[in-house]
């Protein structure tokens, strides 16, 4: 095992330190090999290791890691043993972080291994800062640093009122750019360095493939003369063109993956979201309306429901302007929604557990069957 090749790929000393003494041996004599997640398709992996500058290498899933999405995101870092011209995954690292949402009652991993989350918005009728606020919580609750990208800016003659709006959610990382407007792409530089993993979320036509094109297709510097014309290559999403009808792009990721520019930062460009489901983000969503938290804390009795109280800031701030009533809204749909799917998604796993035991408790009863039928 060469560790320095694995290192632009991601791989650190807190994925190493996860190894047996035993799993340490066989990497090292190469019976054993690291690969980071590059692609999900349905229940085929693909994953990065070594040889990467050569390519994916197709991994094999044992049947204990189904079903792939509730196990692996992509950007997660597994151990595989060499099966004939293939590999098989023998072990899944803990990872640094994990996006995941509920999907179908079920937790869907999204990406894993993050730096920064880049939350595509456009300067457009898509525009939605209550989804923004979704997306603030589930990358808070994974304890990734998140960064709205407000794309699309030539789209508008308004471009401080929506930043404006954006800045009340009190971010630390914002920016504002336009595919056609080549030096605004400057302003993520200080994101895009060696060895980062980059993951864009958004909804669809937002333009998260156009931005990891222009990425891809151009140095760090972004050079004005290239600039102006992006060209879809090998290693590039292909994107569509604007509808003229509503200003928004033509969706055209249809599944996770891993890419690699040739400046050795990692993106990892996601399907558009139809409807972000929360799991498990209550600290996330206390993070994300830190200000109504911050409040709640100044009322009068420490169980104040903010309802009817005497002495509730919340009621206060809603009468006097200070707290938006859509935002405290929003802050209340988001608890009440994160509660009710983690309970869905303990129901569904409890449901699959009980099935799984009654299935072995009839087999074992047929088995009995067989064996004294046979006497």
């Amino acid at each position: 095992m060469n560790i320095s090749t694995l290192q632009p790929l991601g791989w650190s000393h807190f994925f190493l330190q996860q190894a047996s003494t035993q799993t340490f041996e066989k990497l090292q004599a190469n019976t054993l090999q690291a690969f980071r997640i590059s692609a999900i398709h349905r229940s085929v992996i693909k994953g990065l290791g070594n040889d990467w500058n050569k390519g994916e290498v197709e991994l094999l899933c044992p049947e204990n890691f189904q079903p792939v999405s509730e196990h692996f995101g992509v950007g997660d870092w597994v151990i595989a043993e060499p099966v004939h011209e293939h590999f098989r995954i023998t072990e899944v690292l803990e990872a640094k972080n994990q996006l995941e949402r509920l999907s179908n009652r079920k937790r869907q991993l999204i990406a894993a291994n993050l730096d920064y989350l880049f939350i595509v918005t456009s300067a457009n009728s898509d525009f939605n800062l209550k989804r923004l606020e979704r997306y603030l919580a589930m990358a808070y609750e994974s304890n990734i640093e998140p960064v709205i990208v407000l794309n699309k800016i030539d789209l508008t003659d308004k471009v401080d009122d929506y930043l404006d709006q954006i800045r009340g959610l009190k971010v630390h990382n914002l920016v504002s750019i336009s595919m056609l407007e080549p030096d605004s792409l400057l302003s993520l530089n200080h994101y895009l360095k060696a060895g980062t993993t980059i993951a864009m979320v958004g909804s669809s036509g937002v333009g998260k493939s156009s931005l990891i094109n222009a990425l891809f297709n151009h140095t760090v510097e972004l050079a004005t003369s290239v600039l102006n014309s992006v060209e879809v290559t090998d290693n590039m999403q292909a994107t569509g063109g604007i509808r003229e009808d509503d200003d928004k792009g033509k969706h055209t990721t249809t599944s996770r993956q891993l890419l690699i520019n040739q400046q050795g930062v990692l993106f990892i460009d996601t399907p558009g979201i139809r409807e972000l489901q929360l799991l498990n983000a209550q600290e996330g969503i206390e993070q994300t309306f830190n200000d109504i938290v911050h409040l709640a804390r100044q009322c009068k009795f420490t169980n104040c429901a903010h309802q009817t109280e005497p002495g509730c800031q919340i009621l206060q701030a809603l009468e006097n302007g200070e707290l938006p009533l859509s935002h405290w809204d929003n802050y209340q749909k988001l608890l009440k929604e994160d509660a009710f799917n983690a309970r869905s998604a303990q129901g569904a796993y409890a449901q699959k557990q009980y099935m799984k035991s009654f299935s072995k408790a009839i087999n074992k009863v047929q088995s009995k069957h067989r064996q004294n039928k046979g006497k």
